[in-house]
């Protein structure tokens, strides 16, 4: 035993000024970011402009590398197994970061421990749409309607234990109301649905259901904010109408392996911060919905501990289990 202690500070002692060294003119060579989702997904249109206004903030070239499978956890643990160098990190979201480790999902890694907080890249939130033959002009008419039909009125969403999904079981807690839910795989999947009127309602990022809203093909009864989105400045928020526990963001975050020094997870945050000041990178996010944030470790670190507490009691409560 005093052996393998003597050995374990050993290397501890050997490595730390190898670390130390690794910090010192950061970074050296290519930085990756490993998105954990196919290409072309809400992830991965977030990583790429912003990869290339990083790599003018850091001077050196930023690669985007996508590690998809089992709903974002397969690349999420190759960055969680990764040298703690600031070399490889994590563009993160809602599902392999909250819910899945809320929900029991085998392997998940514990972003609090097996990551390091790096900072915030954006959020959206999420806007509640329903069929135009639905007879409620309103969020107010519709929790009255789905008050009167318990269980007759139909939600899709882009899949269980999604953002979309979770969202309406919170209003359906929050406002005692109760829908029969179809999953889809992925809200395009479901947008033909609603507005063909085989569903009566969904939610759903600012991307993907404000150009329905704007030409007519579905109504928009809310969005998930406590503050009006520039995009959509004629749709109330959840919390002006009486909700104001319903704010609901799809995110997306910067995260490195747990142990990578702070020094360089201060100047990646910084970096990241000059890169979206970046006109075109700024242009290319609020094209798809994503509203750039402006954080560091801490106000990340802070962030997700809010989300994981409000969609824990919701998972618990819906028995939501991820295998």
């Amino acid at each position: 035993m005093i052996r393998t202690t003597r050995r374990m500070l050993l290397g501890a002692t050997l490595a730390a000024p190898g670390l130390a060294r690794a910090q010192e003119g950061w970074p050296q060579r290519p930085v990756t970011l490993v998105v954990p989702f196919a290409p072309g997904g809400p992830v991965d249109n977030v990583a790429r402009p912003v990869a290339e206004g990083l790599r003018r903030a850091l001077g050196q070239t930023v690669i985007v590398e996508n590690r998809a499978g089992a709903g974002g956890l397969v690349g999420t643990r190759v960055v969680a197994a990764a040298r703690p160098d600031g070399y490889t990190m994590l563009v993160g979201s809602p599902g392999p970061l909250v819910i899945a480790p809320a929900a029991g999902a085998a392997d998940a890694p514990d972003p609090l421990r097996a990551l390091a907080p790096v900072a915030l890249i954006a959020d959206s939130p999420q806007i509640l749409a329903v069929t135009n033959d639905l007879p409620a002009a309103d969020l107010a008419a519709f929790v009255a309607l789905a008050r009167s039909r318990p269980g007759a009125l139909n939600f899709g969403s882009a899949g269980i234990g999604t953002t979309p999904h979770l969202a309406m079981e919170l209003l359906g807690q929050l406002a005692e109301i109760r829908l029969e839910h179809v999953p889809y795989r992925g809200t395009g999947a479901a947008l033909p649905d609603v507005i063909g009127g085989k569903i009566e309602a969904l939610f759903g990022d600012i991307s993907a259901l404000l150009p329905l809203v704007e030409t007519g093909r579905v109504r928009a009864l809310a969005i998930t904010a406590d503050a009006r989105s520039p995009l959509a400045p004629s749709i109330p928020t959840t919390a002006e109408l009486g909700h104001p526990a319903l704010v609901v963001r799809n995110f997306q975050a910067l995260l490195a392996p747990a142990g990578t020094p702070d020094a360089i997870r201060q100047r990646m945050a910084e970096a990241l911060a000059e890169a979206l000041k970046d006109e075109q990178v700024g242009a290319a996010l609020v094209r798809i919905g994503a509203q750039p944030a402006s954080s560091g470790p801490a106000h990340l670190a802070q962030y997700l501990a809010a989300e994981r507490a409000t969609w824990e009691p919701v998972i618990r409560r819906i028995g939501l289990r991820l295998q």
